[in-house]
């Protein structure tokens, strides 16, 4: 069942906007709506991260822009959550004021960072705006849409990879979007297997069936793909699976399948062990990881200052250290560490509680976050970033937790519409 979000609510609104029942005011929201939808379901099928940025500037950008200037009630950009969101970037725009210029390899003015803070404020309004007026149900449409297109990318990916005769070479697939990045594109899938976790309760038959399909395509790519940190998510979501489903002949065979079935396949196909093949991946990372410290071990407080590149050479010229804590702290010190606290920590806060934790919404994105952050621990630079694979990772999961925690304690009434609690089935049956 698909939602008309447009559509006026039967309990009354609190007047946010200048003209609020005017058909500008909903066009601006359904604008916002549509930029949302784009920009993430983007990531799966547009070939460039250039078409991704497209998308937010010619919807997002300009119609969250234009419901603060028709906006009355700034109270939320007043709140800690918008605060600890924008608290990051902030800082890290600010350490451009002490950066070398003698030490970037790339150099930016200090003006393209303010920019891209701007561009995360927008988009945490957007989503704020979005969850203010639809409520859960947003996020719903959301999802499904993610399952929908992460279904196509990866049939379509695993179409690719048959045609460059992938599969009698089994070489690592790289699939049809960030211009076939391996790691990235496999984390995408990652996080679609857990979406698809969400499409199995769901009452239609036909998103079940999706959902199962896209869970089957998802957990083939990431095999090809041999990433470390997608097997794990692969692994959680298949569990998760198992222990919705009520069937337990399923139970059995899902569970057959993680346990040997995936390990046999992954061994006769690459000649080890999931997690432990390609073991030099760790060796390189860790001895990028220990040059970044002592970079940071350098000026620990306040770091070096943001520049737009600033190259590691560990037998190779690398642009980033893979590793997004450790770049916070060689630009901007304990000053930026801190700030990355507060936005994990505000971000649990928002799930802290039973009911929470084992609730679709926000148990999920909760998940969607702290996988994200995982993988920046492993693959990612500083966040301050135009539209890329990092707002996908970090900043949609965190602005979506953090907003929907400022709406839940602060607008009047209940936290999800009516029509949506009906479509939301608690994470476990008893």
């Amino acid at each position: 069942m698909m939602l008309d979000l447009g559509s006026t609510p039967s309990s009354p609104f609190p007047t946010h906007y200048r003209q609020q029942g005017s058909k500008w005011i909903a066009g601006l929201l359904q604008l916002t709506r549509l930029g949302l939808l784009l920009l993430l379901c983007g990531f799966y099928l547009a070939p460039k991260v250039s078409g991704v940025q497209t998308s937010f500037y010619l919807t997002l950008l300009p119609a969250a822009l234009l419901l603060m200037l028709w906006r009355k009630d700034f109270r939320f950009v007043c709140s800690w959550q918008f605060s600890a969101f924008l608290s990051l970037p902030v800082i890290l725009a600010l350490s451009t004021l002490w950066a070398s210029g003698d030490s970037a390899d790339v150099q930016r003015e200090a003006l393209y960072y303010w920019k891209l803070v701007l561009y995360l404020a927008l988009f945490y309004v957007a989503i704020y705006c979005l969850l203010e007026r639809c409520g859960d149900a947003v996020l719903h449409q959301l999802l499904l849409a993610l399952i929908a297109v992460g279904l196509l990318s990866g049939l379509a990916s695993l179409a690719a990879y048959g045609f460059a005769d992938g599969f009698q070479r089994f070489h690592r697939i790289g699939g049809i979007s960030l211009q076939g990045n391996i790691d990235k594109t496999a984390m995408l899938f990652g996080f679609h297997c857990l979406f698809c976790c969400y499409g199995i309760t769901r009452s239609s038959r036909l998103w079940r069936i999706l959902s199962w399909s896209g869970l089957l395509v998802s957990c083939v790519y990431i095999l090809l793909s041999q990433t470390k940190i997608p097997i794990a998510m692969a692994g959680v979501a298949v569990l998760l699976a198992a222990l919705i489903t009520p069937s337990r002949l399923l139970k059995a065979l899902i569970l057959l399948t993680l346990l040997v079935v995936f390990p046999v396949t992954y061994l006769v196909l690459f000649g080890d062990l999931p997690l432990l093949h390609r073991g030099r991946a760790y060796t390189v990372r860790l001895e990028l990881w220990g040059k970044v410290y002592d970079e940071f071990m350098r000026s620990p407080i306040m770091g070096s200052g943001l520049v737009h590149k600033q190259f590691i050479k560990v037998g190779q010229l690398l642009p980033h250290p893979h590793n997004y804590l450790l770049d916070v702290a060689r630009f901007s010190g304990l000053l930026g560490l801190l700030a990355c606290a507060w936005q994990g920590l505000g971000a649990l806060s928002t799930v802290l509680g039973k009911k929470k934790l084992l609730s679709w919404i926000p148990g999920l994105v909760a998940a969607w976050f702290l996988f994200g952050v995982l993988a920046m621990l492993v693959y990612a630079q500083q966040p301050l970033v135009k539209p890329s694979y990092i707002w996908f990772f970090y900043w949609a999961p965190l602005a979506i937790l953090l907003a929907r925690s400022y709406r839940e304690r602060n607008q009047p009434g209940p936290a999800q519409t009516p029509s949506f609690q009906a479509l939301q089935p608690p994470l476990f049956n008893h």
